[in-house]
């Protein structure tokens, strides 16, 4: 038989139901405007119902509240962070190539092609008066600012490198404050789910953190179910980045920067950072997989465009440690670094490039004896080679145009060595006083001091950084107008210079001018491919972020309906408590009073 307060006790459970799904809604409503923050749903069900033992059935004994769950779709979840690693990547890519984009300041009065053009206009002057010395002063400054354009293009790429570099530092810090973060509050959770019960809002925690690493790199985030070594199953949150564990459930691996002991390239800025994990094992910052902040960062800080340097080992002199290699694909490494040879790091030193032959020789630093036969024919690679052209590629190519444009200036040949059709050279002219063999530029080497470049060799170790005017034409005097000597108002090596301007023999890519545009081209065209994909991926984002907060999000309109909804069913169950409340009354205290 039912107690005789049943109807009480129905309606006293109404009213906890009523009010447990207003805490939630009004929970919800407080969250509106949280980040990360996922809808929550009272869930209620009837409570065990009562057999009337009579064969006519069971009555039924109200409401409860038998969970409390966030609206979250793990799907979209991942998909999200699978285009948030796309859109963290071609943002910093975007961002940067811009800012290289400036460097070469086009179209503008101060750019490149505005400074080319005043350099050969001031030859046309000298031309037109061999013995004005205002016109060769002019010339000189012209020049002087033309240089002056590579050393400011080089300075600036350099300190952008740096300012990468610095970068890269901070999101690994950032990784690594995620993962700690994340780890605690998988602690955190695991205490609160332990019993049965639902941190809801620890998990909308820690989903915004994944969101907020997946920006940095490319992330993965699972939930598995796991038997511990007693036997229990327990649930555990694992988060990988680029295919590695950053956070296992109670435990999480750190990230470190060191700072490289050799160059990659040779252009690179001093003390650039790689990344390792806490026990030591490099961070694969090449894995074709990489993607997020990282991936942008490192593609622009180390991208040469597969030109790093590569060979193959001739021959290996036992007692010396001295190695030739043949093939190499370029001259201008540094004096000293690593070099890997069939995949083994070495120390090296006495780097030396043959022009003629393409061989390089180069002391390996080794303490123990070299096994005969043990590194003929091996492939070796100095540095590593990224896909992506970032700033060691364009370093590069402003290397090539000054090297190439330098020896044709100063020797009328090409940067191989071979001699330009109809071209002397400015060192094959004569200056006002008849001296000859005088250069018109050269580098300044780390000590500071102007060399001429005298060999083919020593135009690879000209750059951009480095190029300057050589010390041949501190006096204007010597500048080369005349073909012949004597004829002080010969202007015709002048005419042949400023040819060098139209010369589509120096460079492959056409005239010097074509060169240029054709870096700036490629240039144009990295950088609108990066608008375009970072527009593209913040499109998609938007749209997989408007799916999530379909099913996540706070919707004002129907939390007040909820409100409404479970304020009447409260109204209700109070109303009916009062109702059984009247029946008691009238049962216990009137019926039987005479």
């Amino acid at each position: 038989m039912n107690s005789s307060f049943f109807g009480i006790n129905i309606g006293a459970q109404a009213l906890y139901t009523a009010r447990t799904a207003l805490d939630v809604t009004s929970h919800n409503i407080s969250n509106m405007g949280t980040e990360g923050y996922s809808r929550q749903i009272a869930k209620q069900k009837a409570t065990m119902p009562i057999p009337l033992g009579t064969g006519k059935g069971m009555v039924g004994t109200g409401s409860e509240v038998y969970d409390i769950v966030r609206q979250r779709d793990v799907y979209l979840d991942t998909k999200f962070w699978n285009e948030n690693k796309m859109l963290g990547e071609f943002t910093i890519k975007r961002t940067q190539l811009s800012l290289i984009e400036g460097i070469f300041n086009e179209p503008s009065d101060e750019g490149f092609n505005t400074i080319f053009n005043d350099f050969f206009s001031a030859f046309q002057e000298v031309a037109d008066n061999p013995e004005s010395m205002e016109a060769r002063n002019g010339l000189k400054e012209q020049a002087l600012t033309f240089t002056k354009f590579f050393n400011d293009a080089a300075t600036r790429l350099k300190e952008y490198q740096k300012d990468i570099n610095f970068e890269i530092g901070v999101r690994v810090k950032d990784i690594n404050t995620i993962a700690q973060k994340i780890e605690s509050l998988n602690r955190e959770i695991f205490r609160y789910e332990r019993h049965g019960d639902k941190a809801n809002d620890l998990r909308d925690q820690r989903d915004l953190l994944v969101d907020r690493l997946s920006r940095i790199v490319n992330t993965e985030a699972k939930e598995i179910e796991a038997q511990t070594p007693s036997g229990e199953m327990q649930k555990q949150f694992i988060v990988s980045i680029n295919g590695q564990t950053l956070v296992n459930h109670f435990t999480y691996n750190q990230l470190e920067i060191k700072v490289r002991e050799s160059k990659n390239n040779p252009t690179d800025a001093e003390n650039l950072y790689d990344i390792y994990w806490g026990g030591g094992v490099k961070f694969d910052t090449t894995s074709p997989t990489l993607s997020g902040e990282i991936k942008g960062y490192m593609d622009i800080r180390d991208g040469n465009n597969n030109n790093g340097f590569k060979g193959k080992i001739e021959s290996v002199d036992i007692d010396t440690r001295e190695i030739v290699i043949a093939n190499a694909s370029k001259g201008d490494m540094n004096e000293t670094g690593e070099i890997k040879i069939n995949g083994k790091a070495y120390k090296y030193s006495s780097f030396n490039y043959d022009e003629d032959s393409k061989k390089v020789t180069m002391i390996l630093e080794m303490e123990t004896p070299i096994e005969p036969g043990s590194l003929e024919n091996q492939e070796v690679q100095i540095g590593s080679d990224m896909g992506y052209k970032g700033i060691p590629h364009y370093m590069n190519r402003l290397n090539e145009f000054v090297r190439t444009f330098a020896r044709a200036f100063n020797e009328g040949k090409t940067r191989g060595g071979k001699e330009i059709p109809e071209m002397t050279g400015h060192a094959g002219g004569y200056g006002l006083n008849g001296e000859t063999e005088n250069h018109f530029f050269a580098y300044r080497n780390a000590d500071g001091n102007i060399k001429n470049m005298t060999t083919g060799i020593d135009y690879e170790t000209l750059t951009a950084e480095n190029f300057t005017l050589s010390k041949d034409i501190d006096d204007v005097a010597n500048i080369a107008a005349a073909k012949e000597k004597g004829l002080k108002g010969d202007g015709r090596m002048m005419q042949e210079l400023f040819s060098i301007k139209i010369n589509t023999e120096v460079f492959n890519e056409g005239t010097p001018g074509s060169y240029m545009e054709s870096i700036m081209g490629e240039l144009g065209v990295n950088t609108k491919q990066a608008v375009m994909i970072e527009d593209m991926q913040i499109n998609i984002s938007k749209i997989v972020e408007n799916q999530r907060m379909s099913v996540s999000g706070v919707d004002s309109n129907e939390e007040m309906t909820n409100l409404i909804k479970f304020n009447q069913a409260y109204n209700m169950a109070a109303k009916m408590i009062s109702v059984m409340d009247a029946i008691y009354d009238v049962t216990i205290n009137r019926m039987g009073v005479s």
